[in-house]
């Protein structure tokens, strides 16, 4: 009840319709076309140009249209307008998106949607490598995300570190599965610790105003829960998962303030092995496990606005940011049968909510809350609760300064026992990945994102200096003393090649002894940011 009146009061001031979105003109007809990543005037500026032409498959005008969900004879406005652009946008498949609405001359009810877009690069290949904090790692791929102009995406790749761990593996998703708006994906591969393949259909929400979506998967896989101590592993205890999974939803209420509900099915069987390493003692692992997760959800959508930002996470790359209130509670049972133990009801519940909103013209706040708990007999058996807090302020020229605050903590009584890591890669730079570990993290990370407009050709170039201080520790223990690291790091984007992807380039310096040790600094060399909006 506390969850559901939660629920119910955050969204209590929904935003109504949009006024007039039943007016606007009919439309007559619709154009599309579609350009590849370089216009012929560029690549007879730049060989590279040509050959990054040559290599792409311009996507075909089918791809534009299927995003559409209106046609010739309904009714539009500029709402839909924008709402299309920013869908087309998000495909990742587009370096530039425009969508107008054309008026008919001597027709004062009839209008043509107009829709051109510009192709980014989406084809890569060939030997990679990175560096994220002490752990190496390189391997080979081959990936084409526009398969014949379709927006289907093929892939093939092979990574290994210094760790000794690896995986590789084959993808494919189909984006409209026979023309429909269901997408289809499925991968195969093999890792270090065993083989894994899956398969999953997904028919989501393609528009503000539209009403339902499904998805139904099934997956296998060998791995290993890895334990660790200063960086080190010190155990780990192999299992084998079989899951199938489906989900069904009803959207019902206007575009910017919705509700929905549905009802969700998992089910797992758990198969587990060894338990190996010099911590070996210390970890339980419970008895094969067959688990059933029912649950009906219900869900809240209150949308303000969108807006149109750069800088923010991306360099150059238009960044829709939906400013909203999102809340999605979950009520159901697992039905738990582990070997030795029998067959358990297990009343289950999770509660996510998220809020991002516009602080005057120039700052963003965004905010997330995730909890979920199972129980029996009256005691909580699993759980988890999960927070973080990020703002961005953009009225400094040139900058924008960034902070995040994040929590984690979680506990389960009757599975394998959860270890949560902190370090480079995972909210604190300057530290190895695993350095520090427990039931429970928090870390807060401070950046000043500094762009001076630097361009070579199509390829832009950022800075950043930032400051991280992090905890960890198990529950009942306290948290003890932060751990701190400061540095600076290269931001590279291109719309034409890495759309709203950054290449970051850090180097970061621990500034505190672990264990009496002092560390060396770490250069971390990967795509994305450390935190988002």
């Amino acid at each position: 009840m506390i969850a559901a009146a939660l629920l119910l009061g955050l969204c209590a001031q929904a935003p109504a319709a949009t006024p007039g979105a039943e007016d606007g003109l009919v439309l007559r007809r619709i154009e599309v076309e579609t350009a590849p990543i370089f216009s012929d005037e560029e690549e007879t500026r730049n060989p590279l140009r040509r050959l990054a032409n040559w290599t792409h498959w311009t996507t075909r005008e089918s791809v534009p249209l299927r995003e559409i969900w209106k046609a010739p004879g309904d009714r539009v406005d500029a709402s839909f307008a924008a709402e299309l652009e920013r869908n087309l946008r998000a495909t990742g498949l587009f370096a530039e998106v425009v969508v107008t609405l054309r008026p008919v001359e001597g027709s004062e009810g009839e209008c043509d949607l107009v829709v051109r877009t510009r192709d980014r690069l989406s084809i890569s290949g060939g030997a990679s490598g990175s560096f994220v904090g002490d752990v190496a790692s390189g391997g080979v791929a081959l990936s084409e995300s526009n398969l014949g102009g379709t927006g289907d995406r093929l892939s093939f790749s092979y990574r290994e570190n210094d760790l000794g761990e690896s995986r590789g593996g084959v993808s494919y998703r189909d984006r409209y599965l026979f023309g429909t708006w269901t997408t289809a994906s499925f991968d195969v591969g093999r890792t270090d610790d065993g083989d894994f393949y899956g398969a999953r259909l997904d028919r989501p929400l393609r528009y503000l105003a539209d009403d339902v979506s499904w998805s139904a998967s099934a997956r296998y896989a060998a791995a290993d829960a890895d334990y660790f101590a200063l960086d080190e592993n010190v155990a780990e205890a192999a299992f084998e998962d079989t899951t199938v999974s489906a989900a069904y939803s009803v959207r019902a209420g206007e575009r910017f303030d919705a509700w929905s509900r549905g009802l969700r099915i998992d089910h797992t069987d758990r198969v587990f092995g060894r338990v190996t390493g010099p911590a070996a003692g210390a970890i339980r692992a419970p008895g094969d496990t067959r688990s059933t997760y029912v649950a009906a959800t219900l869900g809240r959508a209150a949308i303000r606005r969108f807006d149109e930002v750069t800088g923010i996470d991306t360099l150059r790359f238009v960044e829709d940011v939906e400013l909203s209130t999102r809340a999605t509670l979950e009520l159901g049972a697992t039905l738990r049968d582990e070997d030795g133990r029998g067959s358990e009801a297990q009343p289950t519940a999770a509660l996510s909510l998220t809020d991002r909103r516009a602080l005057g013209q120039n700052a963003y706040l965004s905010a997330a809350v995730d909890a979920r708990a199972r129980a029996y007999a009256g005691e909580a058996v699993g759980w988890s609760l999960g927070g973080r807090v990020t703002a961005f302020e953009t009225s400094l020229p040139g900058q924008t300064l960034g902070a995040t605050a994040f929590y984690l903590q979680a506990e389960e009584d009757q599975g394998l026992p959860v270890q949560l890591t902190l370090g480079e890669g995972g909210g604190l730079r300057g530290y190895p990945r695993r350095q520090l570990t427990g039931s429970r993290i928090a870390g807060i990370n401070l950046e000043d994102r500094i762009d001076p407009e630097l361009s070579l050709g199509k390829i832009d170039f950022g800075a950043a200096v930032f400051f991280d201080v992090g905890w960890a520790s198990d529950a009942g223990e306290g948290f003890g003393r932060p751990f701190t690291a400061a540095g600076a790091g290269l931001r590279i984007g291109s719309n034409e090649v890495l759309g709203r992807r950054v290449l970051r380039l850090d180097v970061s310096f621990p500034l505190d002894d672990v264990a009496g040790e002092s560390l060396d600094p770490l250069i971390s060399f990967t795509l994305g940011q450390t935190f988002e909006l």
